[in-house]
C-alpha cells in the first residue's frame, strides 16, 4: 500500500491529466441517473446517452413508467443488450419509489441499494453524481486501474473500494471515481495497456515490470516509453509548467517525455495518445487556433512549427506576451534541431539531444549504406500524394519528401505542396505511388484507380500520420519505409 505522499502524488497526477473528469452518463436529475445506469450494465455509456433521450421522452418520471407496459419499456431499451431483465427491473424501480419514498428517489445508500435492479455500486453512482454525497463506486475501470497502480490487492471489487476509500480523502472520491475511469478507458485498457503514454507511468508498479499486471497475471513485456521515447523518460526538470501545443506529433512526442501532466492545451488535430482528447482542453486548430481561449489558459510556454502553424498566430500570441517556442521541420536535419531545441526549452536537455543522437546516428548509418541498406535517393521513383480532386503531392522540398529520401527512395514532384494537374500527374512517371490515409483519406478504391492508370506503379497505401508526424514517429517511419520496401 502506498505512503500518504504517494497518494497525493495520484491525487495531483490524476488531477493534472484528468480536470474535466465526470460523469458520462447523460442526466438531468437522480431518476434519469438511476434510468441510465441500470442500463449502463454491460453497455457502453455511449450507447446508453443515444438510447435515455427517447426513453425520458416516453417516460419523464416513476409513475410514467410504473404505469407503462412492459413491452414497450423492452423495446425502448433493447439496443442496450439484456433488456427483458432491465425492463423488469426498471419498471421494479419506478414502482417502489411510488410506493415507498412518494416517487423521488431517496439520497440514502441503504434505501437507494434496495431498489430493483439497483445495488450498491449503482447506488453509489447516485449518491455521488446526483446529490453530492462523497462515494467511490468500483467498476470494472477502477477495480482493473487500482490493482495495477498498486492500491489494492483486494480480489473483489468491494475490497478494492475499501482500500481506496482509507488511502484518499472523502472529499476527492467523486472526482478520483471519474478519473479513475478516464484513465482506464482512454490508457490502461484491459487487453492492451498504453504505458509509454501514461501520465501515471513513473508511478505505476505493472507498468514499470514491478509485479505481474494483476488482471492477467503476466509481466507487461511492453512497459516503458512510447516509441521512440527516451528509455525510460526522465524526470521533468525545471521546465514551465503550462504548455501549450499546436502542432499534433509535438503534443505526442511531450507524452512521450513524461510531460503529459504539464500540457495545458492542444489543438483539436492533437489527438494521440486517444486519451488526451478527453483530458488536455482543445484551443482550436492547427490554422485557426482559438487565441482568446490560449491567452486565458496562461501558458508558460507556446509551441508551433513554422509551416503546420500561421505567423498571424504566432504574432497575435506574441504581442499578448506569452513565451514562444516556433520550430522549423522541413528536413529529417530540422528533426535534430527541433529536439535540441525542445529538450533546452522543456528542462529536458539531456533528453532532447539524446534523441538527436540517436536519429544522426541512424541516419549517418544509411548515408553509408551499412547492413546492406539502399542510400537515400538512389531507389525508385517514389510520389507521395496528400489530396485528391485536386491533385497535391509532398514535394522532394519537404519533411515527407526528406523521409522518403532518406529510407532510400527518390522523392519526385515540384517543390512545396503543389497542385498538379492531370497531365503533370502523368508526367511524372513514378515508379512508387504513396497514399496515406490522412490528410486525405485515400481508401483501397483510389489505389485500385491509381494502379490502373500506372501499371508498372506499385501503389500503396501508408498510415497518414506515421508518414506526416515528424520527431514524434520519424524513427518509426525510416523503419516502416525501408521494411516495407525492402531498401
Amino acid at each position: 500500500m502506498p505512503t500518504v505522499p504517494e497518494a497525493a502524488t495520484l491525487l495531483d497526477r490524476f488531477q493534472r491529466a484528468y480536470p474535466d473528469a465526470r460523469c458520462a452518463l447523460d442526466h438531468r436529475d437522480p431518476y434519469q441517473l438511476v434510468v441510465a445506469t441500470v442500463l449502463s450494465a454491460q453497455c457502453t455509456d455511449a450507447r446508453v446517452n443515444v438510447t435515455t433521450p427517447a426513453f425520458f421522452q416516453r417516460f419523464p418520471d416513476p409513475a410514467s413508467l410504473a404505469a407503462g407496459s412492459l413491452p414497450e419499456v423492452e423495446a425502448l431499451i433493447r439496443s442496450t443488450g439484456f433488456f427483458r431483465a432491465k425492463a423488469r427491473n426498471l419498471q421494479g424501480m419506478a414502482l417502489a419509489l411510488l410506493q415507498r419514498h412518494g416517487g423521488q428517489v431517496p439520497a440514502s445508500r441503504e434505501q437507494l441499494a434496495r431498489l430493483p435492479g439497483v445495488g450498491p455500486k449503482t447506488a453509489n453512482v447516485v449518491l455521488a453524481n446526483a446529490f453530492g454525497i462523497p462515494a467511490l463506486a468500483v467498476d470494472t475501470h477502477i477495480y482493473r486501474v487500482a490493482r495495477r497502480l498498486g492500491l489494492s490487492t483486494g480480489n473483489t471489487p468491494d475490497r478494492v473500494e475499501a482500500d481506496l476509500c482509507r488511502l484518499f480523502p472523502p472529499d476527492r472520491w467523486i472526482e478520483l471515481h471519474h478519473q479513475f475511469i478516464f484513465h482506464g478507458r482512454r490508457v490502461c485498457h484491459a487487453r492492451k495497456p498504453e504505458c509509454g503514454s501514461c501520465p501515471l507511468g513513473d508511478l505505476c508498479p505493472t507498468g514499470l515490470g514491478r509485479i505481474p499486471d494483476p488482471h492477467t497475471g503476466v509481466r507487461l513485456e511492453s512497459a516503458g516509453p512510447g516509441p521512440g521515447a527516451a528509455d525510460p523518460p526522465a524526470a521533468p526538470g525545471p521546465g514551465p509548467e503550462r504548455i501549450v501545443s499546436l502542432v499534433p506529433s509535438v503534443t505526442e512526442l511531450l507524452v512521450q517525455w513524461g510531460l503529459a501532466t504539464r500540457l495545458a492545451g492542444r489543438t483539436s488535430f492533437c489527438v494521440e495518445p486517444r486519451w488526451i482528447r478527453a483530458s488536455v482542453p482543445a484551443v482550436g486548430g492547427t490554422k485557426t487556433p482559438d487565441i482568446p481561449r490560449i491567452i486565458a489558459l496562461r501558458p508558460d510556454l507556446v509551441i508551433m512549427e513554422r509551416d503546420e502553424n500561421t505567423l498571424a498566430a504566432a504574432e497575435a500570441l506574441a504581442a499578448a506576451g506569452l513565451r514562444l517556442l516556433v520550430l522549423k521541420v522541413r528536413s529529417l536535419k530540422d528533426c535534430l534541431t527541433a529536439f535540441r531545441q525542445l529538450g533546452d526549452a522543456l528542462g529536458l536537455g539531456s533528453v532532447g539531444r539524446d534523441r538527436a543522437a540517436g536519429l544522426k546516428a541512424v541516419l549517418a548509418s544509411r548515408s553509408a549504406g551499412n547492413t546492406g541498406r539502399t542510400r537515400p535517393g538512389q531507389g525508385p521513383r517514389t510520389l507521395t500524394l496528400i489530396w485528391k480532386q485536386p491533385w497535391m503531392c509532398s514535394g522532394p522540398d519537404t519533411y515527407v519528401g526528406d523521409l522518403v529520401r532518406q529510407a532510400g527512395l527518390t522523392p519526385i514532384g515540384p517543390g512545396g505542396y503543389p497542385v498538379l494537374t492531370e497531365a503533370e500527374l502523368d508526367g511524372l512517371e513514378p515508379q512508387v505511388i504513396l497514399l496515406p490515409d490522412e490528410p486525405f483519406r485515400f481508401t483501397a478504391r483510389h489505389q485500385a484507380e491509381l494502379q490502373l492508370r500506372f501499371p508498372r506503379a506499385e501503389v500503396r497505401r501508408m498510415d497518414g500520420r506515421g508518414l506526416t508526424w515528424y520527431l514524434s514517429r520519424t524513427e518509426q517511419a525510416l523503419q516502416s519505409l525501408g521494411e516495407a520496401f525492402n531498401l
